[in-house]
């Protein structure tokens, strides 16, 4: 993810630059860095849900018997696997559509339009392997006597830390 926070940051600094000496910006500039963005937003979504820190309402969440948890996280994941095939088959016919057309990232004549729509249906495949890999482990866990815990962003979370019931 660094190299594309990077390449992020160098266009948008360049064209800042560019602008400011020479009253230009290239075409591309712009795309490309939101593009970009799109990406990389939906990679960090797929490590969130991978390490159950995404957002959700655990308040109410937190009070369920283990089995009622377990429950609830099984069918965020099944939720996350209904929205991924969703989103896929809808994105994959716009990035086919673009690759039919021909049509060119906006700025630029070498650079295929679906080639950047595609980045969409890849990210979410991506979201669905983790959903399936979180629900993998529930299972795992659930057979060795286990319980789910909800990640939390500031302690944290590492799936490694699960913590049995309380009696």
């Amino acid at each position: 993810m660094l190299p594309l926070y990077a390449f992020i940051a160098l266009v948008i600094g360049g064209e800042g630059i560019l602008r400011y000496l020479t009253n230009t910006q290239s075409a591309w500039g712009g795309a490309a860095a939101i593009q970009a963005f799109i990406f990389l937003s939906w990679v960090g979504c797929a490590y969130h849900v991978r390490h159950r820190s995404h957002l959700r309402f655990d308040a109410l969440r937190k009070r369920l018997p283990p089995k009622l948890q377990l429950a609830v996280h099984v069918l965020d994941d099944v939720i996350w696997l209904l929205l991924a095939a969703v989103i896929i088959f809808h994105s994959s016919a716009l990035a086919r559509m673009h690759a039919g057309l021909g049509s060119m990232l906006e700025g630029t004549d070498s650079i295929p339009m679906w080639l950047a729509t595609a980045t969409v249906p890849a990210s979410w495949t991506l979201i669905a392997f983790r959903a399936v890999q979180d629900l993998v482990l529930l299972a795992r866990d659930f057979q060795a006597g286990r319980w789910p815990t909800s990640g939390d962003v500031s302690a944290g979370f590492d799936l490694a830390e699960r913590v049995p019931p309380k009696p």
